[in-house]
């Protein structure tokens, strides 16, 4: 999800401000060498070559199994979904007990792997929650930028074609059941189980994979990144994102992902999605609540 699925591009004075915005969250991670080129390598490789690249991306490919297969087992049942339908249970339901076993495989699998490579940055700390909402905090004028302007080119291309005001069917499913007790358990399979498991997905397996691979930070940040955003705009039809939603997820896995190098701590670019989808769906129920 992103910062700005809701709501159409921004104002000119507010595009104004996320620009120098922007422009001073570059300097900064440029001028204390988060980004300069090579950067990544003069703070050290996490250390990934216990394992052998397959085996990192085969963890992966088995953590987005679980949860995958599990859903679309538990849909079909209807003391799961409540007689299925399109009721919120029938969607909440299944996807939270999906999840729920997402994060068991994927944190057991990367519990295993910190175990077989100590250093390829496996580990969770209470204190990887502020620093990742703080690192959020940093870089929202830039993912934010990307949003903007992946809006913007949307509706050149479209010829003047509105962005959907909630470009993620999640979201729309809440906006529209916000009395719904079953609500609580879909935002915090967004919140909570989705940031923990993708994470483990693109961040420890597949980036480590790439830098198994390649042997250079920026190089598996990027692509896995790519990965990470064409994935959710290819992905089912609850979890689907237009395109110029799927670029802002990119940045976010850009931004995770340089973070997770630099670091060197899973829970940092977990508290990083966390509090992104937070915000998302804090800013979903607030501008289209009916007060607003």
């Amino acid at each position: 999800m992103r910062l700005s699925e809701v709501g159409e591009t921004l104002s000119d004075w507010k595009r104004l401000l996320l620009i120098l915005g922007s422009v001073m969250v570059l300097v900064l991670l440029w001028g204390g060498d988060a980004i300069r080129p090579m950067s990544l390598q003069r703070a050290g490789l996490r250390n990934v070559k216990t394992l052998p690249a397959p085996v990192w991306f085969m963890s992966a490919f088995i953590v987005v199994l679980t949860p995958g297969l599990l859903y679309t087992s538990l849909k079909g049942m209807d003391w799961v979904t409540g007689g299925g339908g399109d009721t919120l249970r029938a969607l909440a339901a299944p996807q939270g007990i999906a999840y729920l076993a997402g994060i068991a495989v994927a944190l057991g699998l990367a519990y295993m792997a910190g175990k077989a490579a100590p250093q390829s940055g496996c580990k969770l700390d209470w204190i990887d929650v502020p620093v990742g909402v703080g690192l959020l905090l940093l870089v929202a004028p830039l993912v934010l930028m990307a949003g903007d302007l992946s809006m913007l080119i949307h509706k050149s291309l479209a010829h003047g074609e509105p962005t959907q005001a909630i470009a993620h069917p999640l979201l729309q499913q809440m906006v529209d059941n916000r009395s719904d007790p079953w609500l609580w358990v879909l935002i915090a399979t967004v919140i909570v189980g989705a940031s923990i498991v993708e994470e483990v997905v693109y961040r420890v397996f597949v980036q480590s994979g790439f830098l198994r691979l390649t042997n250079h930070a920026w190089v598996s940040v990027i692509i896995t990144a790519a990965i990470f955003g064409t994935m959710h705009a290819v992905g089912t039809a609850d979890t689907k994102s237009p395109w110029y939603a799927a670029v802002t997820v990119g940045v976010l896995g850009l931004c995770c992902g340089g973070a997770f190098e630099r670091t060197k701590r899973l829970g940092v670019p977990i508290a990083m999605h966390a509090a992104f989808n937070a915000a998302n769906v804090a800013m979903a129920m607030w501008v289209t609540s009916p007060s607003s």
